[in-house]
């Protein structure tokens, strides 16, 4: 590794010196430290589950807060891929409310609740177990926080890739509100409201909302248009601040119908049903397809979540406790015909209750976080396929699973100041869990319940050194873990499994940096990840059924550069980053299944993880006599890469998203009473975009597509 090293450091270094490579780093400030460190543009963050400069913090980490957000039209965490180095984050094809998301190539593109995410999202500190209901608006919202590499010390199990942490805004003793009205193409209609107040001298309240209505950018051989959107969200906090105790209660709600984003069929049946007198779905142009069923989404999510921080003479003591409730109804068409061919029906509920509790302190040259977290979840799913594949267009069957986990951890991280500007760090996490899932395949008459539990620690080392209080060097060696399970859509109970946790051991150095009397930000990283047990999707025929299942198939390495910066030059900030990743097998060995043998698939590209990646944004804000006038450009770019594949898919080339360059743009108007008007567009470039693909089987490839050109307006008041 040391002459790679050697040569990605001087690629680094050189890049970093040229300005090629420029990077965001928005402000993500939470009061007081944000109100002291606003004047020197500090970012304040919490990725050490302590508040921190971002600038000090030795780990890849990017902060986007509430204004950065809003200037950037930053809707969902999808909106960031322009944003941040190396991360890729998406729907899940059909089912727009779950995230695929990939940081550094380690990405999840299911929503099989079996098989566990490789990104952590938390919100308000509380951990989603699930990708379902992820990817939702980000509406009064205070910061992002995304977090590339392993962060099992803080985050635990399955962030074997990084973590994304978001946390509402919240009120602050005083008076105000804003609303803000947004039309757009598509049908777009979009409401959105908040308002806060002092209760008492130590507690106030905040209401938010949102409104909004989507027709979609899909079209229909019939004429309806989709995805369809009705989402209708609402979320109250309390506030209570007394001497050295603070307290959040934040309750919220989310409703969305709809439907999901209707699949282009890219391959076969499609051909044979199309010369059989059936519509196809408009030979494979990207937002044209045939759905004879209207497809229909019914999400329902609520959750409550309570925060509570008291200060003591050994630290600052934590309690986050959350209940999160998600209720789920998919009908899919997966075929793109008029005929029924091949129709998914899917009920889902699930719950979980977590709780953690952790003291931050310091004394001397140390500085400590001790902790402990607990989580409970449930989930129960009826799937009914049915259609022609099985005989007619009403014969089919319902398959059930239902699966109760429970995980248990003890952390903990030690950050000792050696000398003067050089700290070294140890930390780590023992985690252990436990698995109950029962499951009655499609067919089977009766159903069988599987155990399995697991325990694993994950170490934490760390050195880092200031140079100046500028200028940061640091290396890091850490350990990530996912979750082993059980094989959700196992055909039969010999293949349920259960597979194997997969581990990754990542070695990184960086450098935080600001020079010019900081006006010019330079943060840069090199890793390199190790893989190992990797779960990867394969295609066995077992019983002459072709089945998707999890394997421990494979190992891997991960290599790359990340570079961050920004540019501030009076009212014109230019900023941008750039990623590169080289990402491949070292071995993946497949069954076949059914005595078939194995097949050597270590050519095979591995999904989600482009060579290049970044983005340029140009920022402008001046005075223009009756208020503030604001431009902003964004251009992102992402070299090639695969959304899927499978070891016998013959379709895999479907899966291949070509190099593409988006282009986002926006012009703002503030004036002196408060209120604005933004003119906004998305994907200027009209660029195709492949969300992701996957198969049924030998049958079908399907592919789902991001938004087109998008453009609108938006007019707000704040006051």
């Amino acid at each position: 590794m040391t002459g790679w090293v050697h040569l990605s450091w001087s690629a680094l270094l050189l890049a970093g010196t040229s300005s090629i490579g420029l990077a965001n780093a928005q402000e993500a400030q939470t009061a007081p430290q944000a109100e002291a460190a606003a004047s020197n543009n500090d970012i304040v963050v919490t990725a050490q589950r302590r508040d921190e400069r971002l600038q000090e913090v030795p780990l890849a980490i990017s902060a986007f807060g509430e204004a950065a957000l809003e200037s950037g039209k930053i809707n969902d965490v999808s909106d960031l891929n322009a944003k941040v180095p190396n991360v890729s984050l998406a729907p899940v094809g059909a089912y727009q409310f779950a995230g695929t998301f990939s940081i550094r190539g380690l990405g999840f593109a299911d929503v099989e609740s079996t098989f566990e995410p490789t990104v952590g999202t938390e919100i308000d500190g509380v951990y989603l177990s699930r990708n379902v209901g992820a990817l939702l608006d980000l509406y009064d919202v205070e910061s992002v926080q995304v977090l590339r590499g392993p962060q099992g010390t803080f985050f635990g199990r399955n962030t074997i890739g990084g973590a994304i942490s978001v946390k509402t805004a919240r009120p602050d003793g005083t008076f105000g509100g804003k609303i803000q009205g947004t039309i757009g193409n598509f049908g777009r209609r979009e409401v959105r409201a908040s308002v806060k107040a002092p209760i008492t001298e130590t507690l106030s309240g905040k209401i938010s909302g949102l409104y909004k209505d989507y027709d979609g950018y899909y079209h229909n051989s019939d004429g309806r248009e989709g995805p369809r959107d009705r989402t209708r969200s609402i979320r109250g906090t309390l506030a209570y601040e007394n001497g050295g105790f603070d307290a959040a209660l934040i309750a919220d709600y989310t409703r969305i119908r709809g439907s999901g984003a209707p699949l282009e069929n890219a391959s076969l049946p499609k051909q044979a049903l199309a010369l059989a007198g059936y519509p196809a779905d408009d030979d494979g142009k990207p937002y044209h397809t045939y759905i004879g069923d209207p497809d229909s989404v019914k999400l329902n999510i609520w959750g409550v979540t309570l925060n509570m921080n008291l200060e003591t003479p050994i630290g600052k003591l934590t309690s986050i406790t959350g209940y999160r409730d998600t209720k789920v109804h998919t009908n899919t068409d997966f075929d793109g015909e008029q005929v029924r061919f091949f129709q998914v029906d899917r009920n889902e509920t699930h719950y979980q209750v977590s709780e953690e509790l952790r003291l931050a302190g310091e004394t001397g040259r140390l500085n400590y976080v001790l902790g402990t977290y607990f989580m409970k979840q449930r989930y129960e799913i009826a799937t009914r396929q049915y259609g022609t594949l099985f005989g007619s267009p009403e014969a089919g069957s319902i398959a059930y699973s239902s699966q109760t986990a429970e995980a248990f951890a003890v952390f903990g991280q030690l950050d000792y100041e050696v000398i003067d500007g050089l700290t070294v760090t140890a930390g780590g996490r023992w985690g252990h869990e436990k698995k109950r899932f029962s499951t009655q395949p499609l067919f089977f008459p009766s159903s069988q319940t599987f155990s399995v539990s697991f325990s694993d620690f994950l170490p934490k080392f760390g050195i880092n050194y200031k140079v100046n209080p500028d200028l940061m060097l640091y290396a890091l060696y850490s350990e990530g873990y996912r979750s082993g399970g059980f094989n959700g859509r196992a055909a039969n109970f010999t293949v349920v499994g259960p597979y194997a946790p997969e581990r990754l051991k990542n070695y990184e150095i960086g450098f935080k940096s600001q020079l010019f009397d900081r006006m010019l930000t330079l943060n840069g990283t090199l890793f390199q990840m190790d893989y190992s047990d990797q779960q990867i999707s394969v295609q066995e025929n077992i019983g002459n059924i072709n089945q998707t299942l999890v394997r421990n198939a494979a190992t891997s390495r991960y290599k790359g550069v990340e570079l961050e910066t920004a540019l501030r030059l009076g009212g014109f900030t230019l900023s941008g980053s750039l990623g590169y990743l080289d990402a491949a097998f070292r071995n993946f060995v497949a069954n076949l299944g059914d005595g078939l043998g194995t097949i050597n698939r270590s050519n095979l590209p591995i999904t989600f993880a482009p060579k290049w990646n970044f983005g340029l944004t140009g920022n402008w804000t001046g005075d223009v006599g009756i208020g503030e006038l604001s431009a902003q450009a964004t251009w992102s770019h992402a070299s090639k890469q695969y959304t899927t594949f499978t070891p016998i898919n013959a379709y895999s080339d479907l899966a291949l998203r070509p190099a593409n360059d988006k282009l986002d743009a926006s012009l703002t108007l503030k004036l002196e009473n408060g209120v604005h008007f933004t003119l906004w567009g998305k994907n200027l470039t009209n660029e195709k975009v492949m969300t992701n693909t996957f198969t049924v089987g030998n049958l079908m490839s399907l592919r789902a597509w991001n938004p087109p050109r998008e453009y609108g307006i938006d007019i707000g008041f704040e006051f």
